[in-house]
């Protein structure tokens, strides 16, 4: 439902929290569709924050047992105009192009780097395939992963020690910094923890510059995962691999 419907079942003895499919709509078609734009993905987030708070408890997911997972979408073994409830019967979904999984990689960053409760679908830390009920809803590996997944497990955990490492991803702040086409970045503080966090949905790598808000500035930032980082003075410029994401933590 609305927003409006959502938010009137949370507050003081009422629900704490919800699932916010809207920005989870949007997140889905930004990652998956090339030519959808993260200024959509913006709005919906920022709209949401206008609803629930910069410190709210809403559920930012991954996937669900109600939709099918994101990953087939985004590696094109599902069409978005499909009914994929169908399809998962009639058909073996998997994920199809690789680069699925690294758009996965994205969808996770993304809700572990914004205000409200990132929320992991089983089965999505990695990258596990499937149509719509009950397709989505297949039996748990806990071993035997491939290469591809693998390395996206291994993202996953490492962007979940980073929230849970830098408090402005818990409580901080939300900036956003650069938001166009296929390139969106934000900044998020609290007190002194500060983080920037950026991505490039597109297939080539992107140069991503912008100069730091006041309350960020005069601080050094270390990249996490191997981006080139130019930063002299205020100005920042960060070259992201196609279809990938970076954050930076301030020293």
């Amino acid at each position: 439902g609305s927003r409006e419907l959502i938010n009137s079942y949370i507050g003081s003895g009422m629900m704490d929290s919800q699932f916010d499919f809207n920005v989870y709509d949007d997140a889905v078609a930004t990652f998956a569709k090339p030519e959808v734009s993260f200024t959509n993905l913006n709005a919906s987030l920022l709209e949401s924050l206008d609803y629930y708070g910069y410190h709210n408890l809403m559920g930012y997911i991954s996937g669900n047992q109600d939709r099918a997972r994101f990953i087939s979408y985004a590696g094109g073994s599902l069409k978005f105009d499909e009914n994929a409830k169908l399809a998962g019967w009639t058909r073996d979904i998997e994920v199809g192009d690789p680069v699925g999984y690294k758009k996965l990689c994205m969808l996770n960053a993304f809700n572990m780097t914004i205000p409200g409760v990132p929320t992991i679908y089983y089965g999505d830390e990695f990258g596990s395939p499937g149509g719509n009920d009950p397709d989505n809803r297949r039996l748990m590996k806990f071993s035997g992963l491939n290469s591809y997944e693998e390395k996206t497990l291994a993202i996953t955990k490492k962007v979940v020690n980073i929230r849970k490492n830098n408090l402005a991803l818990t409580y901080g702040d939300f900036k956003p910094l650069v938001v166009d086409q296929d390139i969106f970045a934000f900044a998020r503080g609290y007190f002194s923890s500060r983080v920037i966090v950026m991505f490039n949905k597109s297939e080539e790598p992107k140069e991503i510059k912008f100069v730091l808000p006041v309350e960020y500035a005069s601080r050094e930032y270390n990249v996490s995962f191997g981006s080139k980082i130019n930063q002299n003075g205020n100005a920042i410029s960060v070259v992201v691999p196609a279809n990938s994401f970076e954050i930076l933590i301030a020293k």
